[in-house]
Order: structure tokens, then sequence, then C-alpha cells
């Protein structure tokens, strides 16, 4: 199985409720096909650089999953079809990234005064 991150750009008009019911939909869809949600972030609506379907907004939803690779093309189908849908795009994930280590740089000072001349 493989990590994937879903975006999904939802219609602005939809309420709260409809907004989960979507939500909980594509969550079932995953789950349903063996795979496994890692993480679902809602970002709430933002607006967006141009508009979409006669929207400047949307309601913004991240799905990290694990899943077969030949899901992707399964789920994106089905979201193709869902008017609900503004606009989604699923990648292979790279992974979480773990924290680049901080360099520490320390210089000893020898206590002498350095003279400034201009």
């Amino acid at each position: 199985m493989k990590l994937y991150e879903l975006i999904v750009i939802f219609n602005p008009a939809l309420d709260e409720a409809a907004a989960t019911a979507e939500v909980e939909k594509i969550e079932r869809q995953i789950t349903g096909s063996d795979g496994a949600i890692e993480k679902i972030e809602r970002w709430g609506l933002k607006r967006m650089t141009y508009r979409i379907a006669g929207h400047h907004q949307g309601h913004y939803v991240l799905f990290l999953f694990k899943s077969n690779p030949g899901f992707t093309t399964e789920i994106e189908r089905n979201l193709r079809l869902n008017e609900n849908v503004l606009r989604f795009l699923s990648v292979l994930s790279p992974g979480i990234a773990p924290p680049k280590p901080i360099k520490v740089v320390v210089e000893e000072d020898d206590g002498q005064f350095d003279e400034y001349t201009p």
C-alpha cells in the first residue's frame, strides 16, 4: 500500500452538514476498498485565485490515506461524476518528512577587543 494525498474543493453553496456528508462519502469509499485514512484536514471555506464554475470560494479538504496503486483512478472517476466537487488533485505522497536537524555553530570569545579604525 502506498501513501496518497487528495485535495478536494467542494461547492461553497454546501452547508456544513452537506459538506460533512460529502467528506464521509469519500472516507467510506477509501476504507471500503481496503484503504486506511491517515488524516483528514478540513481547511474550510477559502478564496480561490480564479472562478471555477462561477464560484470565487470553495470548501477545501485534504485526505491523507494509504491504498493500493490502482485505487486512485477509481476515486478520481467518482469525483469527476460528483457535481458538488469543483476540483480535486490526487498525488503520491512522499510521506511525512522528518524535521531537519539544526546545525549549531558555537564561536568561542577570546576576551580581546578588536580595535576599530575607520
